[in-house]
């Protein structure tokens, strides 16, 4: 198997020998068996070519979802300069084009340009700059409000118990937990009364002056509500800030009311949280909050030609039971009703799976993936990155596609053994040239993935400008 595997395109230390094969026409086609594995079909994004067939390599999880691909989340990893990136931003900016929404998490710098490297693909495709998050605010920055109305009730109280117990670095008992939801309440009741729209500072004002009647309600003193909630606003304090004191870890980003500019229907969105120090409780609560932003969203049904499923006619498919399914929008021109597919992207995702309670939170939201019609992709160098907690291990599992570019021995035999995948891959992965992956699909490995791209998208992948002298020159592709 390993010797049917050391083909020339994969490495340039051999060269394809051209001699005569006397043979009939069918006597070799065995030999192509074991390493041209059958194609995806022809529905979806092309992102190059298969090396060992020769043929197209197409690839969509929402067309081979149930054809032997149980789900849609993908994980790529490979050293720096081999091609996760570009691979990425052109597989998203083509599913874009056919219908899709494309939401980023960017914590990858570009330095020269002083912000996220998918910055520069969002604004060609969608003509809006990135939603950009900074410590304190300032400029161009974005702010999100945890208690904003379009937060539905129950999960917005978990919301801000989640930011609390991320920035206690423990979880509430019950008798906090009461103060919490409590507070809640009258931060909206009071906020109301002045027409406006509370904020996390109202929480904890409202943690410190607890209504007598709350008290008398939980059978509980007035001062022991108090007692209950009292580190809780601390720790929103310290978070947020307060009159005394105006710096906070979330100062700027969760402190106020959402920004006007966050469309969240956008074909392509981008948070940009290149500013935001990593592995630190600030990046850890700011993802939390956009993903439940993201799925308060996602639970609004919404078809690929923009439209809601009431403004589409109804066809009744079997008249004995009087079952019916979702036709022609006439007003948009649309044929039928098709769930608009979404695609998550996790750039340097050890950001988030390399944090346990972060990991949890999207392991829970992975699971509902399929019932949103999302796909999720996350980008590493190396598994040695990510933790081997229970939590990370869950969401793991979790990615059906797996694509993986060239790795140093070391990582390339972990890579493998984590993976559960073959022996030979091992030496396998670390044989492959630039732009060229293994790619395992379920259950089928496609040994050697050559990405494609055309000259308008190399300039929009760019992503290694600080390590070359000239970027008008052919793009290093990371």
């Amino acid at each position: 198997m390993t010797d049917l595997l050391d083909l020339a395109p994969l490495s340039p230390m051999h060269e394809t020998v051209h001699r005569p094969l006397y043979t009939e026409t069918t006597t070799s086609q065995a030999l192509y068996l074991p390493i041209a594995p059958p194609t995806l079909g022809t529905a979806g994004a092309i992102i190059g070519r298969e090396l060992y067939s020769g043929k197209a390599f197409i690839y969509c999880p929402f067309s081979a979802f149930g054809d032997g691909l149980p789900g849609g989340n993908m994980i790529v990893m490979g050293d720096t300069g081999r091609g996760k990136s570009a691979l990425t931003k052109t597989y998203t900016a083509r599913q874009i084009r056919l219908g899709r929404q494309v939401v980023v998490l960017d914590t990858k710098e570009q330095k020269e340009r002083e912000e996220g490297e998918w910055a520069a693909l969002g604004r060609s495709l969608t003509g809006k700059a990135p939603v950009k998050f900074a410590p304190g605010g300032g400029r161009g920055a974005s702010c999100i409000n945890p208690m904003d109305p379009a937060i539905a009730g129950k999960r917005q109280v978990e919301l801000v118990r989640t930011i609390v117990e991320l920035g206690l670095g423990k979880a509430l008992d019950e008798f906090a937990g009461s103060a919490l939801r409590i507070a809640i309440r009258r931060a909206h009741q009071r906020a109301g009364d002045l027409g406006r729209t509370p904020v996390l500072a109202d929480v904890a004002a409202a943690l410190r002056s607890p209504e007598e009647s709350d008290a008398t309600a939980k059978q509980r003193t007035r001062d022991e509500l108090l007692g209950d909630g009292l580190e809780a606003s601390y720790v929103l304090d310290r978070l947020c800030g307060s009159e005394q004191d105006a710096t906070g870890d979330l100062t700027g980003m969760l402190d106020g009311p959402t920004s006007l500019g966050v469309d969240l229907d956008a074909d392509m969105i981008v948070f940009d949280l290149t500013k935001v120090p990593s592995g630190g409780v600030a990046m850890t609560i700011l993802v939390a909050v956009i993903s439940v932003f993201l799925e308060e969203v996602w639970h609004r049904p919404l078809c690929e030609c923009g439209t809601e499923p009431g403004q589409h006619d109804r066809i009744v498919v079997d008249a004995n039971s009087g079952a019916w399914e979702l036709g022609p929008n006439r007003a948009s021109g649309c044929r039928r009703y098709t769930q608009r597919k979404r695609i998550l992207v996790c750039e340097e995702a050890w950001h988030i799976l390399g944090t346990p309670q972060l990991a949890s939170l999207l392991e829970k939201f992975l699971k509902f993936a399929r019932g949103y019609g999302l796909s999720c992709i996350f980008i590493v160098h190396h598994l040695s990155d990510i933790d081997d907690s229970p939590e990370t291990q869950a969401a793991l599992k979790m990615a059906d596609t797996i694509v993986i570019y060239s790795q140093k021995k070391a990582e390339a035999e972990a890579t493998v053994t984590r993976l559960g995948l073959p022996a030979w891959t091992a030496e396998h992965i670390m044989r492959l040239r630039r732009g060229i992956a293994l790619w395992k699909v379920g259950e089928v490995i496609y040994p050697g993935v050559q990405h494609l791209l055309v000259e308008a998208e190399q300039h929009l992948c760019f992503s290694s400008g600080s390590m070359t002298d000239l970027t008008s020159t052919s793009p290093d592709t990371e």
